[in-house]
């Protein structure tokens, strides 16, 4: 029993001083998470969801974006454009709602340098299954991209615009859906030297 009570008091002795540190140190290690929180904050998120009808829609008009008519049985809204600053954060955070099996429809987003053909890119695309349909001889073409969403799958990738105004188109890369209408342009407004 004497060895017991001996061992418990060590326990005690040892539990108390691995106490993990002074508040003062606790609120220190707090803060990167308090910045990083706010650093992400100043990152736009765009939530886009993709169907079966091959087009992004969103589900409501918000700011720095442009829409069209209401599609599909969900009535969602055709996402014409996105309108960014020069050197903004974007969040583009994508969902496909489909109740088809991945080889039969799934979605990507792919924004693509200014100037470069759309079409041309689409159709090496579609001969690149292998690689989710991304042509690698047109990856120098690709400013950045989110990997394929099958039904009910949900990517995203968080990105700079570009620095240079003027209108960047972005597509899924899903053989057809960009010859549906599954494109879009981000329109790159304001001059990058405005803050200076």
């Amino acid at each position: 029993m004497k060895f017991l009570n001996i061992l418990a008091a060590l326990s005690l002795v040892l539990f108390i001083g691995c106490g993990g540190g002074s508040s003062e140190q606790q609120n220190e290690s707090a803060q990167p998470e308090e910045q990083e929180t706010e650093m992400s904050s100043d990152v736009r998120t765009i939530n886009i969801v993709g169907i079966d009808q091959m087009k992004y829609v969103v589900e409501e008009n918000i700011e720095g974006i442009t829409v069209g008519d209401a599609i599909g049985q969900d009535n969602m809204l055709r996402l014409k454009s996105i309108t960014a600053e020069p050197g903004e954060e974007i969040r583009i955070r994508l969902t496909t709602k489909s109740s088809l099996p991945a080889t039969a429809m799934a979605h990507n987003w792919i924004l693509l340098e200014m100037g470069a053909d759309a079409q041309a890119f689409a159709n090496a695309a579609s001969k690149a299954k292998d690689n989710n349909y991304i042509p690698t001889d047109k990856q120098d073409q690709i400013l950045t991209h989110t990997d394929l969403a099958a039904g009910g799958e949900t990517v995203e990738i968080t990105f700079t615009a570009p620095e240079e105004p003027g209108d960047y188109e972005y597509l899924c890369s899903f053989p057809g859906h960009y010859a549906a209408g599954m494109k879009g342009v981000l329109n790159v407004e304001g001059s990058s030297d405005s803050g200076m």
